[in-house]
């Protein structure tokens, strides 16, 4: 079934979390750092350490900061994390989706739209596993604009990259906003420990998930 492979959450986020902020310290960009074994896109984990308050404006480690971080019980180190994500403004989920180009001069409210999710994900019981496209399925089906203020499908412009063809109407709600949802679970709910993953094969891609 969907959960036969399961892929456990852990805290190898600090592991990386560090080497970002060593490679930063060296003025290496994070681009330049192999992607791979990431269990976050280091442009992403760099987004998150922004949010937790461990870079300045300029992208650099603040030094108190970054080392309170790193000497920090693992447990309060990953929870520091977490509630950063979870209260922040600026980590823009849907702009760091891969494959999607985003254009004009529409905004979108990260906070809102995540708060939502959690607000659903609070719903699901605490025993088992559940099924990630089931789950996409429910907000759909009840809460479809949870990331758009007044169901506007319009002005959001979003192609792919490799199309001329902009995602617009509801019809395009799977590929973008079905899209996010998958990905906040798979992406930061699971590298920040909260969510198990599992799958129906051991290289699938997760179709089920659980709370840790």
């Amino acid at each position: 079934g969907e959960s036969a492979h399961p892929h456990l959450a852990t805290d190898r986020i600090l592991e990386h979390a560090c080497t970002l902020l060593a490679a930063l310290r060296c003025g290496i960009p994070p681009e330049e750092l192999p992607a791979p074994g990431w269990i976050l896109p280091p442009a992403t984990l760099l987004h998150l350490l922004r949010a937790a308050g461990l870079l300045d404006s300029t992208g650099l480690p603040v030094a108190e900061a970054a080392r309170a971080f790193l000497e920090a019980p693992r447990a309060q180190a990953l929870a520091q994390l977490a509630r950063a994500w979870i209260d922040a403004a600026e980590f823009n989920e849907l702009r760091q989706l891969p494959g999607l180009k985003f254009e004009g001069e529409w905004v979108n409210d990260p906070l809102t739209a995540r708060q939502a999710v959690l607000g659903h994900l609070g719903s699901v019981p605490a025993e088992g596993w559940w099924s990630l496209s089931g789950f996409v399925r429910a907000i759909h089906e009840r809460d479809p604009d949870f990331q758009r203020p007044a169901g506007d499908y319009d002005s959001w412009f979003i192609r792919r990259e490799d199309s001329e063809t902009y995602l617009r109407g509801p019809s395009a709600w799977d590929e973008v906003d079905g899209t996010l949802l998958r990905s906040m679970v798979t992406g930061p709910l699971h590298a920040l420990g909260l969510l198990d993953l599992a799958g129906p094969a051991p290289e699938a891609l997760p179709a089920a998930f659980r709370y840790t």
